[in-house]
């Protein structure tokens, strides 16, 4: 009896064990082989397509051409030599011991100088900041004014040069004049021009005679004496001054004038087989103040 039911138990345990295997077999049939690879059973999906929007140049801004305003503010322009160092200046001042007018001298007694305040842009190295000449953009920079803005003429110390020069003559023979002008400041609307004539000639002989010297300048007319001349036989040109005289003009500060000049010798006499009544010379001066 206890045979069998021990027969009958493990019949049970033979069929529950075949009963899980067919189990497992049915359940492994509907399971797909894995090779190992995880994304091989997964399905590829189209990518959404996105169109891109291709953006608009953005335009490049011109350069502004607005003029820019001048500075104001003054520019200064030093001296083109620079100064090496900048010392202080000695004041002379008289000594104790100098006592009126008397034999006393001074001593100079350097005395230090106030700096002053330092210009914007200005050279350390230059003339001192208070020797800087300010220049303003667009301001007169004249030496001096009348008072409305324009630069006044320069005045011209009496007795300054204005020009020199010469005239000549041609006769067409060996004798002939020149006459030399020298134009001098008078005055502050005046200037004197002085005229010297001579001849120049080889042998010759005249005699003195009034009123053979004519000369003419600006509309002023005057009539020279002229001296005798007793010029032996020379192989050498020989001059001899006529006469002279200086004549005052009219020119004022910054005027500009032509001035005609004519001068002429009553010669009245042969030379060299030719007849001469006058020899003359001339033309114009171009003086400036």
């Amino acid at each position: 009896m206890k045979s069998n039911r021990t027969t009958a138990l493990l019949m049970l345990l033979v069929f529950l064990l075949v009963v899980a295997v067919v189990i497992i077999f049915l359940t492994g049939l509907d399971r797909p082989v894995n090779s190992g690879n995880p994304y091989e059973n997964v399905t590829a999906t189209a990518a959404p397509s996105v169109e891109v929007e291709t953006p608009e140049p953005t335009p490049t801004p011109e350069p502004s051409t607005a003029p820019t305003a001048a500075p104001s503010a003054p520019v200064y322009y030093p001296p083109s030599t620079a100064m090496p160092s900048q010392t202080q200046r000695p004041i002379t001042t008289a000594s104790p011991s100098g006592t009126g007018n008397g034999g006393g001298t001074g001593v100079a007694v350097p005395t230090p100088t106030p700096s002053a305040a330092p210009i914007p842009g200005a050279d350390p190295n230059m003339l001192p900041a208070e020797e800087l000449i300010p220049v303003v953009p667009g301001a007169n920079t004249g030496s001096s004014t009348d008072g409305s803005g324009d630069s006044a003429p320069a005045v011209i110390p009496t007795g300054t040069s204005l020009g020199s020069g010469t005239f000549r003559s041609d006769s067409g023979t060996s004798i002939n004049i020149h006459a030399d002008w020298n134009a001098l400041v008078a005055g502050a609307n005046t200037v004197d021009v002085t005229i010297t004539a001579y001849v120049d000639s080889y042998s010759l002989i005249t005699t003195a005679s009034p009123e053979t010297l004519n000369i003419s300048i600006d509309g002023q007319y005057i009539s020279l004496a002229s001296p005798a001349i007793d010029i032996p036989t020379t192989t050498n040109q020989v001059t001899t001054l006529i006469n002279n005289r200086t004549f005052t003009i009219p020119l004022t500060g910054g005027e500009t004038r032509s001035i005609p000049v004519e001068v002429v010798w009553n010669y009245r006499g042969t030379y060299g087989g030719t007849y001469l009544d006058t020899i003359e010379c001339g033309g114009n001066i171009t003086l400036s103040r």
